[in-house]
């Protein structure tokens, strides 16, 4: 291919939604500019973060990478977040989107990365180095459940409102339970809302019997689903769940949570209808020693973790040591002789899920404690993807 890439500017913004629109308006009606308001801004910055191909000053293939950055307790990991991946359906086979990909990949090790994330496709995805893996799970709760579990007397005691970008109160301590979290992405705060915004959906505060602010959801239009759901505690959490199902919705609801917050999840198995766990997304780490001692040390959340060492070679990358002394995890490069050897793609679903290690690959005796520390935590907020 001879056609150059060209990074965007705020010149192509008209231009770039136009030709996102029609791409992947083919099958329904798309307006990029609304559906992710968080990452399409007509300016330079924001059109930055886009390659194209163009040819006689048209384009004719586009691959977003949007820098991103997913903070685990006192770590800060640096995500390239990969969306907009389109082709002019004229052009296509004619090697732009590969040529885009395989462009914005280099660019992701060269700026030091520690990992990526994308939607779309797994096999696809995988010529790029991508897996699909990580934990996001999914509980369906209706108000059969909650009649014959909770009855009408012991009322949850929420109303929630529409989060006002210009009350800035409310904007605050909301940002404020947002950054609180263990694990979260971190947002500008003049984005804020527009991340809540994103996928066309709607972003509520929740409000006690007093009037104060003790949560905030983020849910479809429909209040069907819920993508985004913060609290202080998990028990007002279930609280905020209850009074979303018992006043939005007539049928049911489900919500998407991460691994971690294993406290919510043990409070809505007991009540829920069902209950699914899937993978978050596909996932192309780099730094790996970074990235799984990150989540590693943000395992406990779920948990206490066995005492003890496995020592996994990771094709191209080498031998990592995961343990556990004292309590305290973690991972470092080790030229021990590993328990388990695989390649890359392997080692995400591996180590990351959904399914346990032991459902991967089969193990050894010496890497059996890999099924009781993994998955390990990697999750991505449906707000945060573009």
């Amino acid at each position: 291919m001879s056609e150059e890439i060209v990074q965007l500017t705020a010149a192509d913004f008209e231009d770039a939604m136009d030709f996102l629109n029609l791409v992947f308006g083919a099958h329904r009606p798309h307006d990029f500019e609304r559906l992710l308001p968080a990452a399409y801004q007509a300016n330079d910055e924001s059109m930055a973060c886009n390659y194209a191909v163009r040819t006689d000053g048209r384009i004719r293939g586009i691959v977003g990478m949007f820098p991103m950055a997913l903070q685990v307790g006192r770590t800060t990991l640096k995500v390239a977040g990969v969306g907009g991946v389109s082709t002019h359906p004229r052009s296509r086979g004619a090697g732009y989107m590969r040529a885009l990909m395989n462009h914005c990949v280099r660019l992701m090790r060269e700026q030091g990365y520690h990992l990526s994330y994308l939607g779309g496709q797994r096999q696809r995805y995988q010529y790029f180095g991508y897996e699909r893996c990580g934990q996001v799970a999914h509980y369906s709760l209706n108000q059969p459940n909650l009649r014959h579990c909770f009855g009408a007397e012991d009322p949850p005691g929420i109303r929630f409102e529409p989060l006002d970008p210009q009350d800035t109160e409310r904007m605050t301590a909301a940002r404020g339970q947002h950054d609180a979290q263990p694990i979260y992405c971190l947002r500008q705060p003049g984005n804020f809302h527009n991340h809540l915004r994103s996928w066309y959906n709607r972003p509520h505060v929740a409000l006690d019997s007093g009037g104060s602010l003790v949560g905030y959801l983020v849910a479809t239009a429909s209040g069907d689903r819920v993508t985004e759901l913060v609290t202080d505690d998990d028990e007002t959490a279930l609280r905020l769940l209850r009074a979303w199902v018992t006043d939005h919705t007539e049928h049911e609801v489900t919500i998407a949570l991460p691994a971690y917050r294993a406290g919510l999840a043990r409070l809505l198995g007991r009540y829920c209808e069902r209950i699914g766990v899937q993978p978050s997304g596909n996932w192309q780490v780099f730094d790996w020693v970074g990235v799984l001692d990150a989540l590693f040390k943000a395992r406990p959340l779920s948990g206490p973790l066995l005492e003890g060492e496995v020592v996994v070679a990771i094709e191209g990358v080498g031998a990592v040591c995961l343990s556990v002394r004292d309590g305290q995890p973690g991972c470092v490069l080790t030229e021990e002789e590993p328990a388990v050897r695989c390649d890359a793609l392997t080692a995400l679903r591996l180590f990351f899920g959904p399914l346990t290690p032991s459902q991967v690959m089969a193990l050894p005796a010496a890497a059996a404690r890999l099924d009781q520390w993994c998955p390990l935590p990697l999750f991505w907020p449906a707000q945060d993807g573009v």
